[in-house]
């Protein structure tokens, strides 16, 4: 067990290093905004003076049987209203509720500027409860009520199946996870780094840290990460590195005791089911394994630190989306070699970038509640907020389905603010290639690398 003092060590630091973080940003009282005139679709400001409650925010659902809809009109546009859509694993071990809200933060903020060319955006949604099933029941939900488009949906073990169902009832899907599908649909337009990619790179940055012989834990129970693990593996392979341990779990387990156990004790053999190490520590050797390589999602990498400090054992740790706010709590003095490579520029040590600020502040204004859950997915979400403003607007007053997409497909080199410009065009879209590499040494994150792409 932990001992309370750490604990509260560690909650102090992080309760500290939060007010600071608002402090820097300029984040104050939270209320909502108010028109203060016309604000570029790409560019919300989150500094509008305070005033009423704009519609966005207002709009959802719990799920496929709840009431509403988008109304009548063609493709979610009707009169003076856009209507959108998203779906999120929230019920269950998931919660992306913060991704939902970050969405909804950015349509609060341009509806309460007027709107995208004189229209207020809805936004409605669904849970898909970390259930493929549910995930499926969402979207057909977001069909009937006859959504725009779907922007910044979060759902790990649903959403990869779902871009079809949603793309061959004519619906453009903005943003994502980054899986598989959503860079082979015409209709999809991912913001993000493949998580397909992720594999190479975590095992380059793994060669240039001068790892030797790391233990591995994925996703097992989410599909699409199976291809991502091989990638993985194989990069490590051809870098000269042998792993030791391979550990697929779940979302769903409550606690990863056994799963640290076996990451430490390589040496008893290969016990997590799933692929064959290529490298077994012996029982004399030190320092074996020295890394944990991770590959889960942020409530997953909670319980792994809590668990590894449970066992007093603390290697180093590289993995993808490490620097989240409610997981900095799990770091300490006694997890010092922390390593993240993500897609977008890391809040922590860009805190005078303009979108940073913007984001930052328009989430804590609107929902305060989640600022601390902010995380590498949210700025997934904010940037698809973002590009679909951007396209919307573009679309102008006749805005359809058709013109959306035809306005995506123009975007070339859009700055977004905190990532490699984004292009799109015909066919299917892969816009961005590119990482920045963060850490952990010294007890707070700073970016250690410029853009690395492959």
């Amino acid at each position: 067990m932990i001992s309370r003092g750490f604990r509260e060590r560690i909650a102090v630091s992080f309760l500290g290093a939060a007010l600071v973080l608002a402090a820097v940003l300029g984040v104050m009282t939270v209320r909502s905004f108010t028109n203060a005139g016309s604000v570029p679709a790409g560019q919300v400001s989150a500094l509008q003076q305070p005033g009423s409650a704009a519609a966005a925010g207002n709009s959802s659902s719990s799920g496929p049987s709840a009431g509403g809809g988008a109304g009548g009109g063609s493709g979610g546009v009707s009169g003076g209203k856009i209507t959108i859509g998203g779906f999120f694993d929230i019920t269950g071990p998931i919660d992306s509720s913060v991704e939902r809200d970050t969405v909804r933060a950015y349509m609060q903020a341009i509806n309460a500027a007027g709107g995208i060319n004189g229209r207020q955006v809805e936004y409605v949604w669904c849970d898909s409860k970390y259930d493929a099933s549910s995930a499926g029941q969402c979207a057909r939900y977001l069909i009937s009520q006859n959504v725009l488009a779907v922007v910044g949906p979060t759902a790990p073990l649903g959403e990869n199946d779902q871009i079809r169902t949603l793309t061959a009832a004519g619906i453009p899907v903005i943003g994502g996870l980054g899986t598989p599908a959503e860079y082979q649909d015409p209709l999809s337009f991912p913001v993000s780094t493949s998580f397909y990619r992720y594999g190479g790179a975590i095992a380059d940055e793994a060669k240039s840290l001068g790892v030797k012989h790391p233990a591995i834990v994925v996703l097992g129970d989410v599909p699409w990460v199976h291809p991502v693990e091989a990638n993985l593996l194989n990069r490590l392979a051809a870098d000269g590195i042998g792993y030791t341990d391979v550990e697929e779990v779940s979302a769903t387990q409550a606690s990863y005791t056994a799963t640290v156990f076996n990451l430490q004790h390589s040496h008893h053999g290969p016990s997590g089911g799933g692929p064959q190490p290529n490298y077994t520590c012996q029982p004399t050797e030190k320092g074996c394994p020295d890394y944990v390589i991770a590959a889960l999602d942020p409530f997953s990498y909670h319980r792994l630190f809590d668990a590894m400090q449970a066992a007093n054992w603390y290697p180093g740790v590289l993995g993808a989306g490490l620097d989240k706010f409610n997981v900095q709590r799990s770091y300490g003095n006694e997890l010092s070699k922390a390593h993240s490579l993500v897609p977008f520029m890391s809040p922590y040590d860009h805190q005078g970038n303009a979108t940073v600020r913007q984001y930052l502040g328009t989430v804590q204004r609107y929902y305060p509640g989640q600022f601390q859950a902010l995380d590498i997915y949210t700025q997934h979400s904010w940037t698809a907020a973002m590009v679909f403003a951007e396209a919307a607007k573009r679309a102008g007053s006749g805005l359809s389905r058709e013109s959306l997409v035809q306005a995506l497909n123009s975007l070339q080199g859009f700055q977004t603010g905190w990532s490699v410009p984004l292009s799109y065009g015909s066919g299917p879209h892969d816009p961005n290639h590119c990482f920045n590499y963060t850490s952990h040494e010294g007890g707070a994150w700073h970016t250690t690398s410029s853009w690395i792409c492959s």
